[in-house]
């Protein structure tokens, strides 16, 4: 075979088509099995590779027949009397060189290597899997290849596939983890039922509240063993009427304690179940003693003696009743709300600090001591009580004010640096005039700083605002007189 015309192995149209070609067949198979015939070899190749390479020892080819079906997109005639290596990229040379070492060393075949040919210099490669066998007395070598392109296209069309999944049942876990919190949130007792099986398929925390059993015991109990109607209609039946109807409410009792409940049903379609969503209430029947409980508390609002107001979390006014416009001298309500709370306080933003700041550390704060200011200058003395409270997502504050001006403003006990006259007077004539108004500024400044820091809870910034004085000269008096040691034990 060495003795070949390269150049007219090149022009031989069998370099691109593995069927029998006659006497092209015969110079490259003959020999081979000398009791086969060449084109019996020739189509054993075809229907066993789509392409098949004749290499010298070196590496160098020779011979080369590809599938017409291969389409590898360049003219593979032009790689005949070429090194191989230059067909190759730069993974696929060092597993190539291993495999000629191989045979050199006198293997008769090498197993499957898949080996990546270049084809241009776009950087497109053909990935192929090549057996390797040694033939002939020359040393020759026949590399049988399996194109892998279209295994190559599957495996890529099996990832696309996989990372489809993945994006789906993420948005599916995502989904499940927002049901599951707004479910846990939820307040009301909420029950998801499956209409063909009448079975509860999950409940939330204020479900497993209102019947007494585990959440888990709940998912998969029958709808008739949590609720039932009086008379013989099916329960499940008078909820899908209902929610089909778009409003309105089916009235059932608890099955364990009877308790009336109203339940509320929305139906939907999923995965091709029918399924209800049925939400629980205790029973608001107009014998209730009172009236519903929003009723009450607007009642009290509105005709309380005590001033009361409502205001945002930076103090704007929301709401009034009469009795605060009353001590605030003001004709009507929207003529406070959107005001902010400080300036209708004696002193202004400080006390509207202690206040809100309080509240929001410690939810209340009671019996705050301050005036309130009216519309034409007057001050009326008052306790205030404020609460925090949520509506919706936003916090507002709750404020109850009780008139002090006829109740003795000195409840809490006197404190401990009283100044005591008749040690004052016993001073007179011992030391001089200076000395005794000094000793006495020093007890009363004293007794203000501790009244500051009580009133404001301890707020040092609070109380240095309060006093008027900043907060490193308001440290310097709490070592002075052993307040701040005092706190900090």
């Amino acid at each position: 075979m060495s003795g070949r015309d390269d150049a007219k192995r090149t022009a031989d149209p069998a370099v691109r088509d593995m069927s029998p070609a006659g006497g092209a067949a015969e110079a490259w198979f003959g020999g081979m099995l000398p009791d086969a015939q060449a084109e019996l070899m020739s189509g054993l190749i075809s229907g066993i590779s789509d392409l098949a390479l004749l290499l010298r020892s070196d590496g160098r080819i020779l011979e080369l027949r590809a599938k017409p079906t291969l389409n590898p997109g360049v003219d593979m005639s032009l790689w005949v009397g070429k090194p191989m290596r230059d067909y190759l990229n730069r993974e696929s040379l060092v597993k190539f060189d291993r495999c000629l070492a191989t045979l050199r060393q006198g293997s008769a075949a090498v197993p499957l290597t898949e080996l990546n040919h270049r084809l241009g210099s776009d950087g497109h490669e053909m990935p192929v899997s090549y057996s390797f066998h040694r033939i002939g007395a020359d040393g020759e070598i026949l590399m049988l290849g399996r194109d892998l392109r279209p295994m190559a296209e599957m495996q890529q069309q099996l990832v696309s596939i996989q990372i489809s999944l993945e994006r789906d049942y993420e948005k599916q876990r995502d989904t499940e983890t927002r049901l599951r919190v707004l479910m846990a949130a939820q307040p009301e007792a909420c029950l998801f039922v499956n209409v063909a099986r009448r079975e509860v398929t999950e409940a939330n925390a204020a479900a497993a509240s209102l019947f007494g059993r585990r959440q888990d015991v709940l998912a998969g109990s029958p709808l008739h063993a949590l609720l039932h109607r009086e008379g013989d209609e099916d329960l499940t039946d008078r909820l899908i009427d209902v929610a089909a109807a778009g409003e309105g409410k089916v009235t059932a009792q608890l099955a364990a304690s009877g308790m009336d409940v109203d339940v509320f049903p929305s139906s939907f379609r999923t995965s091709g179940t029918h399924m209800l969503l049925c939400r629980v209430e205790r029973r608001r029947a107009g014998r209730e003693v009172g009236g519903p409980m929003e009723d009450r508390l607007a009642g009290l609002f509105a005709n309380s003696p005590d001033a009361m107001i409502f205001t945002a979390a930076d103090g704007a006014i929301l709401s009034a009743n009469g009795s605060f416009l009353d001590l605030a001298d003001i004709g009507q309500e929207q003529d406070v709300r959107g005001r902010p709370l400080a300036e209708f306080l004696n002193r202004g933003g400080v006390d509207a600090s202690i206040l809100l700041e309080n509240a929001e550390r410690s939810g209340v704060l009671r019996l705050f001591a301050t005036k309130i200011i009216g519309a034409h200058g007057g001050a009326r003395p008052v306790e205030i009580s404020i609460t925090r409270l949520r509506a919706g997502s936003e916090t507002i504050f709750a404020l109850v004010m009780r008139d002090a001006s006829r109740v003795d403003a000195v409840r809490a006990k006197p404190p401990s640096g009283s100044v005591d006259m008749g040690s004052v007077i016993d001073l007179i004539g011992k030391q001089s005039l200076k000395d005794i108004v000094a000793r006495t500024t020093d007890v009363i400044e004293k007794m203000c700083i501790e009244a500051a820091v009580e009133l404001t809870s301890n707020n040092r910034v609070a109380a240095a605002d309060m006093l008027g004085l900043s907060r490193q000269s308001l440290y310097v008096k709490l070592r002075k007189y052993d307040i701040l040691k005092r706190d900090e034990g």
